[in-house]
C-alpha cells in the first residue's frame, strides 16, 4: 500500500518536471486511492472508510507537493536553456 504512495509521488514529480497540467496529480491520487481501496478490501476489510479518506488526503497532498517541486525544477531548467 505504501508502495503505491511512493511510486505515485515519484511519477507525480516526473510529470511536474515535464510541465503537465495541474489536474494530473489529482488523477494520480485517484488511481492510487483505487489501488489502495482494492488492497484494503482484500487485506484488512474491517478498518472502515475513515482510513481510506486519510490515505486519499495524504496521497493528494503528497502528489501535489512533489508535482510542484518537479514543475519548478522543469521551469528552472527551461530558463537556463533559454527556452520560453
Amino acid at each position: 500500500m505504501l508502495m503505491l504512495f511512493w511510486v505515485g509521488a515519484v511519477v507525480s514529480a516526473y510529470l511536474g518536471y515535464r510541465l503537465h497540467d495541474w489536474w494530473v496529480p489529482a488523477a494520480l491520487a485517484g488511481a492510487a486511492l483505487a489501488g489502495q481501496s482494492a488492497l484494503f478490501q482484500t487485506g484488512a476489510g474491517g478498518w472502515g472508510p475513515g482510513v481510506l479518506i486519510a490515505f486519499g488526503l495524504m496521497d493528494l497532498v503528497m502528489f501535489y507537493a512533489t508535482f510542484g517541486i518537479g514543475r519548478s525544477l522543469g521551469q528552472r531548467l527551461q530558463r537556463r536553456k533559454g527556452v520560453r
